[in-house]
């Protein structure tokens, strides 16, 4: 992230920074006096905390690794990264379906290692639609649901369990086959793993 900073040219420019319909021509009349100008910012109706604001018009730009400008993509990435990282601050980590906005690609080389890091210090749970995410992350622990209709009625399974299990369980104490979820999370199962291994 780059930061630049330039001086303010107008009064108009302080209004937008305010995000309001202020006036501040009579103050913008004593920018280059900085003492003056704040004496006057005063006597307008902005929080104190917000003064520094008005001295100096900070622009941020976002560059990606090869130092241009981020695409859509790229920034979404970077505040990925960026909320990940801020997650510390927290009691628990959970990421909801992360496919839906990011490559497999993506999050195998960039996210993965550092939600491994981070479960080191709090608990990091993933939700995902996409088991190719899930197994390829290593988790230290599975919660797989299915959905099945039993007698006319729709019900849902949660099965849970460590990913070198044999077999994952429910709290009815019915099992699955745990290679079974796995052999499905390579995208399109299991015929197509024997078919590419052919």
């Amino acid at each position: 992230v780059i930061a630049k900073t330039k001086k303010y040219t107008g009064a108009i420019q302080l209004q937008k920074k305010s995000k309001s319909k202020l006036i501040f021509s009579e103050a913008f009349n004593n920018y280059n006096a900085p003492y003056k100008y704040l004496v006057s910012l005063r006597s307008i109706a902005i929080e104190e905390t917000d003064y520094y604001k008005y001295f100096v018009d900070i622009e941020y730009k976002t560059l990606n690794k090869h130092g241009f400008p981020v695409s859509g993509g790229e920034r979404s990435e970077f505040n990925l990264l960026h909320e990940i990282s801020d997650a510390l601050k927290h009691d628990i980590l959970l990421i909801d379906e992360p496919e839906s906005s990011f490559d497999n690609i993506f999050l195998k080389n960039e996210v993965n290692e550092l939600i491994k890091e981070m479960s080191k210090e709090i608990p990091v749970i993933v939700v995902t639609h996409n088991s190719t995410i899930g197994a390829s992350i290593k988790p230290d622990y599975l919660v797989y649901t299915t959905k099945m209709i039993e007698k006319d009625e729709l019900i849902y399974k949660v099965f849970f369990g460590h990913p070198m299990s044999k077999t994952l369980k429910n709290s009815d104490g019915e099992e699955i086959q745990n290679i079974d979820i796995l052999f499905n999370c390579l995208e399109a199962g299991e015929e197509a793993y024997y078919e590419r291994q052919r």
